[in-house]
């Protein structure tokens, strides 16, 4: 523990309202913007950051401004919400399947550029109705499976095929290929092998599109994305477009995949210490509903769901709804009252379980902002 983390997890905590909270340092995010949207630029590829992770529309804003293209979202709410918010170019990176979340997407392919990832038949069929029906022609781009083992069609024959038919369609433009190498994150071990995974599934991606361009088809974007492989993945030649979330924020995650480091944490949650039942225990009021039961995102993941901010050796080692646990040391001066920073395993569902979080520049409380998009899982 450095001199200048203590003093950080001290100002930071004493930040906070109350507790359970959520303090994002907004000088932190704009400096992390900033260095990830120039080295994007300086790579020549786009930058579509996916903001499920702040799910907060100045962020969005924020982006854009630093010279993102547009951004990515997981659902049609998210989507909604920022529409509504003013941001103009949207990409859905998830199927959509079912009348009501059709008649959702006609309705935003009115408001915005808004465009699809397909994988199946049966959801592009319903894309091209809705698109047709509603006079407008919305963009689509062909998942590929590059070894998450998720959503996602194979590399190759399978996704050219596939693009081919999608190409058929009416209402629907065949924009180029989207994959997620987030396989990465637990298969990799050292940064040698992140570099060698991330460029072999982006190889994949870029390959796949010049299948489809072979074929005569126009398929000018590769789209791939996250945070933990970014500074790979924009080295890699014919990708056009990444989508990293996480480094807005970064997490113990992030810092684990050496994505990103201490300094780079733009968002803690500040809690109290309600119990100490025991010298080698404490209880603070941060449970599953403020930091969730996500592990690490690496290879063989710790047993533990977060770690206290100037003290690596405090581990965060049970969780109940209301109540985390943290083994201590038995000499720690640590007292019922005091308030810690956590660092989440994973930021992204914290922030998502927060109505409101507390914004601080140049080391002072400047709002509370609600989080617009918390909840829009539909």
């Amino acid at each position: 523990m450095t001199t200048e983390t203590h003093e950080r997890a001290a100002a930071l905590a004493g930040l906070a309202r109350d507790t359970p909270e959520i303090v994002i340092d907004l000088d932190v995010v704009r400096a992390n913007i900033d260095r990830a949207a120039a080295a994007a630029h300086d790579a020549g590829v786009a930058m579509r950051p996916h903001v499920k992770t702040h799910k907060l529309p100045q962020i969005a804003h924020l982006q854009v401004q630093a010279g993102a293209i547009g951004i990515q979202v997981a659902k049609l709410g998210e989507a909604e919400v920022m529409a509504d918010a003013g941001i103009r170019d949207i990409l859905v990176g998830y199927p959509v399947v079912g009348e009501a979340k059709l008649a959702r997407l006609g309705d935003l392919a009115g408001r915005v550029s808004i465009s699809v990832t397909l994988d199946s038949d049966e959801a592009a069929a319903g894309v091209s109705r809705i698109a047709s029906q509603r006079g407008v022609t919305i963009a689509v781009l062909v998942e590929i499976d590059t070894g998450l083992r998720r959503l996602g069609l194979e590399p190759g024959t399978e996704a050219t095929d596939f693009a081919e038919r999608i190409a058929a369609l009416p209402g629907l433009q065949l924009a180029g290929v989207f994959t997620h190498e987030g396989h990465v994150y637990t298969q990799a071990r050292d940064d040698a092998e992140r570099e060698r995974l991330t460029l072999e599934a982006c190889g994949a991606a870029v390959e796949t599109a010049r299948e489809i361009r072979r074929r005569g088809h126009a398929a000018p974007v590769v789209s791939v994305g996250s945070a933990g492989t970014f500074r790979f993945a924009i080295r890699c030649p014919g990708v056009t477009e990444v989508r990293p979330g996480t480094y807005v924020f970064n997490d113990r995650s992030q810092i684990a995949q050496g994505a990103a480091t201490e300094a780079d944490l733009a968002a803690v949650v500040v809690t109290t210490v309600v119990g100490r039942p025991r010298p080698e225990r404490i209880v603070v009021d941060a449970g599953t509903k403020v930091l969730t039961s996500d592990r690490m995102l690496v290879a063989d993941p710790p047993a533990t769901f977060g770690r206290v901010l100037g003290h690596d050796e405090w581990d965060l080692v049970r969780l109940s709804e209301e109540h985390g646990v943290l083994d201590i040391p038995a000499s720690a001066d640590v007292r019922i009252g005091d308030r810690l920073v956590i660092v989440p395993n994973h930021v992204c569902p914290t922030i998502n379980l927060a109505t409101a979080v507390t914004v601080i520049e140049r080391g002072s409380v400047t709002g509370r902002w609600p989080v617009a998009a918390r909840g829009m899982v539909q």
